[in-house]
């Protein structure tokens, strides 16, 4: 797992680092867990906020974590408890950051640095977009996340649903090009062809592969569009973009106003 040094001193877990709570009870503020120190072993209290917990669709059911249930999860900061004799941890399973602390202890290369993680699109317990690239030309950034057989992905996919969820990771290979980064965002589908002005786009797709491209409940559209800092709509091959984006346009203005 990564670690980020902090300005918390030597105590340890450090923020920054992906941590095992082990849930003792629940309240209204959230998750009340235990996590081991790293160095001695000893306990340390932590608190998972229910905000921080799970980002599930609209209507979809919050999964139920239980005492003795284990999360994976992010320490994100340090609570000021004057009265407590070691400060809380502050947990978080839905940051981004946490799939890439993940990823780092499956991918080796991650690592050594021959390969960087350059943004992270997130709908925690959904699916992720990872954008990776390569500081060495020898070096295939996405084949090396992905790895053999596709098993060091799928071993960071079963670490980080290892409580609940069917999160999906996918590694998309980066590029400083904003076209043609947009269209490797759109991975699983393929683009036919891409419009973008400013900070909007229209991607064309095969009939068959729209439903895809936009994604359940426009999922995919909408990591791709944050990943490339882009607001994405997916139109059919052989529509008449210039006109889909000036209706896009229009009507994001409409909204802003």
């Amino acid at each position: 797992m990564g670690t980020i040094l902090s300005d918390l001193g030597l105590e340890s877990p450090l923020v920054g680092m992906t941590v095992t709570g082990h849930i003792k009870s629940s309240g209204p503020d959230g998750f009340r867990c235990v996590v081991y120190d790293v160095g001695t072993g000893q306990p340390r209290e932590a608190l998972l906020p229910r905000t921080d917990a799970y980002d599930l669709p609209e209507g979809a059911s919050s999964p139920r974590l239980r005492p003795g249930d284990t999360i994976v999860a992010l320490v994100t900061g340090v609570s000021d408890e004057p009265e407590a004799d070691r400060r809380r941890l502050i947990l978080s399973a839905t940051a981004p950051e946490l799939v890439g602390r993940i990823l780092c202890g499956f991918v080796p290369e991650l690592l050594t640095g021959e390969v960087v993680i350059k943004k992270i699109a997130r709908v925690a317990g959904t699916k992720t977009k990872i954008a990776v690239a390569s500081t060495t030309r020898s070096v295939d950034a996405r084949g090396a996340c992905i790895g053999r057989g596709a098993n060091r992905l799928k071993g960071a996919e079963q670490l980080l649903n290892r409580a609940f969820g069917r999160e999906r990771l996918e590694i998309i290979q980066y590029s400083s090009d904003r076209r043609a980064f947009l269209v490797n965002a759109m991975n699983p589908v393929q683009v036919t062809d891409v419009l973008i002005e400013r900070d909007n786009a229209v991607v064309a797709v095969e009939e068959h592969q729209l439903s895809g491209g936009i994604g359940e409940g426009g999922l995919n559209a909408q990591l791709a569009g944050q990943l490339t800092g882009l607001f994405v709509r997916v139109t059919e091959a052989g529509s008449d973009l210039r006109a889909a984006l000036r209706q896009l346009m229009a009507g994001r203005a409409a909204k802003s106003v």
